[in-house]
């Protein structure tokens, strides 16, 4: 199993939490947000340091959460600090993107790299296709189009032109060339079962977020299915699995941890909102992260999803301050890699006695 860290880019200084979309800019502070991106890309300096395969980075717009609302210009810096990690694109939203643009950009991209980028297109979530008025009827159409054109910009020779349902364009020719050929290592979203019929179809990886082991387990089947259907067979390394992490001492240590994040992080938004807007927010449930508690049930639920067919996890560190973050993802590397990994030694050992 691969082990991914995702490079949230969060704004380290009181804002409004993932419930206020749009955040408004008042709370954004230039010193702040500036140290916010040095400390990421420490963060992800460090990730590296103790192992982690991948580092990744997303797209999202108008939230303090994840301040990267062009995931290729974070990439482009972590390819220049991160030096032998896979650098993941998981994802850039098509249909709020020039798919041209795109394919210029990621090809840059693998050539700062030197051949490191996974790439995950993704079509968003309704409240991010507010963020330029995208029709919400046509994302689906544009996110599948403007896909296979990125990938018929890739692989021409010559020139050409595109005249689509969604983009028309009278002339193509994308430089620099990719370093990885034909392609990197692509990812299909695995949301609906259309979606993952459609990276089947066309030889993508499938991605999936936050989903319980069964809801995995149910597409992974669909996924492999499909696969069969178009003639190849996926390999684990082509089914990554994103999951909130937090890990200490012991289950109650790491609940405590989890409880007191965000009760603080609820009083502080309802202090703003009281200061700045005449009310305390409306803070939602948080949904608890998957991979929670002491090295040994981490250790546990990795196994449950590399059962379900899992051979990438993509881990989301945002339980507490940046120390905390560094500690749990220390313990990861320390109490938990060396057992996940020793699985596949363990098979290759299997096989080769076979």
């Amino acid at each position: 199993m691969k082990f991914s860290y995702l490079a949230m880019t969060a704004y380290q200084g009181p804002a409004p939490g993932i419930e206020v979309w749009p955040a408004s800019p008042l709370y954004c502070k230039a010193e702040v947000a500036r140290q916010s991106v040095a400390q990421s890309l420490d963060m992800a300096q460090y990730a590296e340091q103790l192992g982690f395969d991948w580092v990744s980075v997303a797209e999202h717009h108008y939230a303090p959460y994840m301040m990267t609302p062009n995931p290729v210009v974070m990439a482009s810096a972590l390819s220049q600090v991160v030096k032998k990690a896979r650098i993941a694109l998981l994802g850039p939203l098509v249909p709020l993107n020039n798919p041209i643009r795109l394919a210029e950009e990621v090809a840059m991209l693998d050539n700062l790299s030197d051949g490191r980028v996974v790439v995950l297109f993704l079509r968003g979530t309704p409240n991010e296709h507010n963020t330029y008025d995208t029709p919400k009827e046509d994302t689906r159409g544009m996110t599948q189009e403007g896909i296979d054109l990125i990938l018929k910009a890739w692989a021409e020779d010559e020139p050409f032109s595109w005249q689509g349902d969604y983009y028309n364009f009278s002339t193509v020719s994308v430089w620099p060339r990719l370093q990885q050929y034909p392609h990197p290592p692509m990812y299909g979203s695995g949301n609906s079962e259309e979606s993952v019929v459609y990276a089947a179809k066309r030889g993508f990886g499938i991605a999936f977020s936050f989903a319980p082991p069964e809801v995995v387990r149910d597409w992974v089947q669909l996924y492999h299915k499909e696969c069969a259907k178009a003639g190849w067979q996926p390999g684990p390394e082509q089914v990554l699995y994103r999951g909130l992490c937090h890990i200490a001492a012991s289950d109650q240590a790491a609940e405590d941890d989890l409880e007191r994040h965000f009760g603080a992080q609820a009083t502080e938004q309802a202090a703003l909102q009281s200061k700045t807007m005449g009310g305390p927010p409306k803070v939602p449930l948080v949904a608890k992260p998957y991979f929670l508690g002491s090295p040994e049930t981490v250790v546990e639920r990795m196994k449950v999803m590399a059962d379900c067919g899992v051979g990438v996890v993509d881990l989301c560190f945002s339980v507490g301050d940046l120390n905390q973050q560094r500690n749990a993802m220390a313990l990861v590397a320390e109490k938990v890699m060396p057992v996940v990994r020793g699985w596949e030694q363990d098979k290759g050992e299997v096989k080769a006695r076979a």
